[in-house]
């Protein structure tokens, strides 16, 4: 298995932190469901897959912002900006968390959305490293999102 880099486990420590306090109840519930969701349509279809969904049922502009971002804090930034409830909130948030900490592990660097996922269809290392940190959001969510 895979190990993580601890600058990735502490951007989420930290992403998850920010998240507990800034996120209001259906969000947070929103974004535990995709974190124990998600690894299972990883395994099933891939990382592209994965992301065009959080982008098509989240919102791209939030998503995509997880290939620039330094912080947590501009995603929820973005996604209160953008008024996004629920699912949506859900969703953007899972696939820009994955992003950054994607970028932030050195396995994807620049490029555009587009390009990311045209350049994972055949890249069996990004859906290992990606599964890994998978395991790891899902923790996260699970420690600091409450349950229903």
């Amino acid at each position: 298995m895979l190990s993580v880099k601890p600058e990735v486990v502490s951007t989420l420590v930290d992403c998850f932190e920010h998240f507990s306090r800034e996120l209001d109840e259906g969000q947070a519930r929103a974004l535990r469901a995709r974190a124990r969701d998600m690894p299972a349509e990883l395994v099933s279809k891939g990382f592209s897959y994965v992301m065009v969904l959080t982008a098509a049922r989240g919102d791209l502009d939030v998503v995509r912002l997880g290939l620039t971002s330094t912080s947590c804090r501009d995603l929820v930034e973005l996604m209160k900006k953008k008024d996004l409830r629920g699912d949506d909130a859900g969703y953007a948030l899972y696939g820009a968390v994955l992003l950054l900490s994607l970028r932030k592990s050195g396995v994807i660097s620049g490029g555009s959305f587009a390009d990311i996922v045209k350049s994972s269809l055949n890249d069996p290392t990004l859906n290992q490293v990606a599964y890994a940190i998978m395991d790891w959001v899902k923790r996260f969510a699970e420690a600091y999102l409450e349950r229903e």
